[in-house]
């Protein structure tokens, strides 16, 4: 028997599954394996589970989907083998993509039947390619319904946060459906009633629990699959860090883990199941993989440094060659508080599509179309890193910037914090950010030129559909363009960064492990972010990468059990 690690064990235990890392892909292998009847052990490294689901969206992309169905939305069976080969291109895996389609509705109706997981279908959220044959506006976004806390019990305690930067101020938790209200609660009684409600009910929570019962997005979605894998049986492991594969021969037939700071053997009689998470919090990995290490940003958990990866490939495991990017990019801004916290805020879809806000360089001139899903392929590409976004008073009142919430929360304290740069004009705001006065205001000038005739002639801002749901479709004439005309004016820097890597090991349909031979590792399986993006860097819509972490972790569960 051989040991992949320096740990010398000094316990042994046996059982069926072995899952390591509790994510969305670990939590739904082990949940499944255990609905099979096999015995499982999930160990997870940190003190929380969840992983990086549990500070995601939540949602999840299914074509063809029970609830589209439900919903009298039809998808023609060859729509979404089309769209997906348009979109990734030569190098996209057919094995894989086979089994994605024939198992993710599957994945969805299974645990819809026998666990406390809960979608519902988000509709107006389009794909993201609407040029690619195959495309669809709306119909295969699914969202994890919200979910108690309260029903975790003891578990709560254990249950990942969400990213605080997603709240409301003072912690309160909204979703998809919270936004618009949350937007213009000062501007109309039903969106004020709305989150008053929500605010009350956050505060009677926060009488007797440390933050709101209420949650939402990919928190829901990481406690209720929490919640499915203690009532299936699967023994649990916090503070427990894999220390290395046992194999024997070519097989691998456990892992060894630190439990209570004591190395602990654990047998695995049907497989080894990683989902560990990637390696965005490795440091070397990064400099290897992502583009302006330097300045990169991840929103990854802590615990997600490349154990799996590592591990598997001192067993004989291989990556599965190039991608078109390394991870799936955001981009990030930061405030350094007094106390040494770092905190990270994503710039999805709150502020930079909304009409009124531009990217900038230190040239002062826009690199890339704000409403677009990536804008961090723009910066790579024209090395506009860091960069800036910029909005006058009107804008960061209606929509906020970054951590200044809708309505101007914050404001005043993120302009002391240095977070939020502030000027009384233009060519001020440039001198502050560090670009040429002049340049800025010309890009500012011809900016609004073209937000009032609804066309931007430089990068096509709103020209597509799916930028549409960056925007404002109360404003017109283009929703995702305005015009940055009144004073005071602000910027806020932000960084290319990451909410998931992509690069990972070359599996089988089954979620088997393979070799240099493209042989499968007898007894090690791969999943979610340690599993190679069967898109490679090229996403097909919102909740795309959530979606391979849990189908795949269907998948290996059932290969462990021995389904087809």
């Amino acid at each position: 028997m051989g040991l992949v690690g320096d740990q010398q064990a000094t316990q042994t235990l046996e059982t069926d599954v072995v899952v390591v890392g509790s994510g969305g892909a670990g939590l739904t292998a082990a949940t499944v394996a255990a609905r099979h009847g096999l015995q499982v052990c999930l160990v997870e490294k940190t003190a929380f589970f969840g992983g990086t689901t549990a500070l995601s969206g939540g949602g999840i992309w299914v074509p063809r989907s029970t609830l589209a169905a439900q919903a009298g939305i039809e998808e023609a069976p060859e729509a979404a083998s089309r769209y997906i080969h348009e979109v990734v291109g030569d190098s996209l895996r057919g094995d894989l993509l086979d089994a994605f389609l024939k198992a993710a509705p599957r994945m969805v109706d299974y645990l819809h039947e026998h666990t406390a997981v809960r979608f519902r279908l988000q509709r107006g959220f389009a794909d993201w390619h609407p040029t690619a044959a195959g495309f669809m506006r709306e119909g295969r976004l699914l969202c994890p319904m919200d979910y108690a806390g309260r029903e975790l019990g003891p578990h709560f305690a254990r249950l990942r946060p969400p990213l605080n930067e997603f709240n409301a101020p003072g912690g309160l938790m909204i979703g998809l459906p919270d936004m618009g209200h949350a937007a213009n609660m000062t501007r109309s009684l039903v969106s004020f009633r709305h989150m008053a409600k929500l605010g009350l009910a956050y505060a009677r929570d926060r009488l007797r629990h440390p933050r709101g019962m209420r949650l939402t997005m990919g928190n829901a979605l990481a406690a209720r699959l929490l919640r499915s894998a203690v009532d299936a049986g699967v023994s649990l492991w916090n503070h427990a860090p894999m220390t290395g594969l046992l194999t024997e021969g070519r097989s691998v037939t456990g892992i060894t883990v630190l439990r209570e700071g004591r190395p602990v053997q654990v047998m695995a009689r049907r497989g080894v199941v990683l989902a560990s998470g990637g390696f965005s919090a490795n440091a070397d990995m990064r400099r290897r993989y992502i583009p302006f290490a330097e300045h990169h940003v991840s929103l990854v958990p802590e615990g997600n440094t490349g154990d799996g990866l590592s591990n598997a490939q001192a067993c004989g495991g291989r990556f599965d060659g190039a991608n078109h990017s390394n991870a799936g990019w955001v981009v990030v801004s930061v405030l350094h508080e007094p106390d040494g916290r770092v905190r990270k805020f994503p710039h999805l879809f709150l502020d930079r599509g909304k009409p009124g806000c531009i990217a900038v360089n230190k040239d002062g001139r826009r690199f890339g179309n704000e409403s677009a899903t990536n804008l961090v392929e723009p910066m790579h590409r024209s090395g506009s890193v860091p960069a800036h976004l910029i909005c006058d008073d009107a804008f960061i009142h209606r929509y906020g910037l970054g951590l200044v919430r809708p309505g101007g929360w914050g404001l005043r304290r993120l302009v002391a914090a240095g977070y939020i740069i502030k000027a009384a004009s233009i060519e001020a705001l440039a001198q502050r950010i560090g670009a040429p006065p002049e340049a800025l205001a010309a890009t500012v000038s011809r900016f609004n030129a073209q937000a009032d005739s609804g066309i931007d002639q430089d990068f096509a801002r709103g020209k597509d559909k799916a930028d549409h749901f960056m925007g404002d479709p109360g404003h017109g004439p283009n929703p995702c363009l305005g015009a940055i005309r009144r004073g005071p004016f602000y910027a806020v820097q932000i960084f290319p960064g990451d909410s998931t890597t992509t690069v990972g090991l070359r599996v089988d349909a089954r979620a088997r492990v393979l070799d240099a031979q493209d042989q499968p590792i007898p007894g090690l399986h791969a999943i979610g972010l340690d599993m190679n993006s069967l898109w490679r860097g090229r996403a097909p819509g919102s909740g795309a990468n959530n979606t391979l972490g849990l189908t795949f972790g269907y998948i290996a569960a059932r290969t462990l059990a021995g389904m087809s």
